[in-house]
């Protein structure tokens, strides 16, 4: 069709599939524009397995989660902390992504400290292949302007809601301002 231009790709990634999208940046040379929301820079739960790499995991410490006044699950505390040195194998091989990458943050996730892990990606980056906007007041679900906030919802295999933050005010700001410059982001590097 006449909107796939080529010859790159972009992906877009929100939470662990911010994750996915970050490492198919970084194996996959026709991934020249990647857009993360709210997610990591390491390898949790599951390893990575490309080819001959191998990239372990950070584990989950699902004792460390914490339940709300409504009996929603706040899951920030689950993951451990990437600053820790036994933790660096984890860490996706951000420094040889060739293509741009745009992180999106919104500073009230309840689900990850996912300003960490924009700020750990890109201190390995070349400076001209990322850029960070950053909100504060904003949850985990960035989402196209419009979009209510979702700041509890079930989600299949936990037993109980997520809480994933964000105050409604801030939040759909944040998602009107991101959806333009995610738009212009892709729009540039596409």
């Amino acid at each position: 069709p006449p909107q796939v231009r080529g010859p790159g790709l972009g992906v877009l990634g929100v939470s662990k599939g911010a994750e996915v999208a970050l490492a198919m940046a970084t194996f996959l040379p026709q991934v020249v524009a990647t857009v993360w929301i709210n997610g990591t820079a390491f390898l949790h739960g599951n390893p990575l397995v490309y080819r001959d790499l191998f990239i372990p995991p950070i584990p989950y410490f699902p004792e460390r989660i914490l339940f709300t006044d409504l009996g929603a699950m706040d899951n920030s505390g689950v993951f451990g902390d990437p600053r820790d040195p036994k933790y660096g194998p984890s860490a996706i091989p951000v420094e040889r992504i060739r293509g741009k990458v745009l992180f999106v943050v919104g500073e009230a996730d309840r689900s990850l400290n996912s300003k960490l892990f924009a700020q750990l990606a890109m201190a390995r980056m070349s400076p001209e292949n990322c850029h960070l906007l950053s909100y504060p007041g904003a949850g985990h679900l960035i989402e196209p302007p419009g979009s209510p906030l979702c700041s509890i919802s079930s989600i299949r295999g936990t037993p109980r809601p997520m809480l994933w933050g964000g105050e409604a005010q801030a939040h759909a700001k944040a998602q009107e301002h991101s959806w333009q410059e995610i738009i212009r982001f892709l729009g540039c590097h596409l």
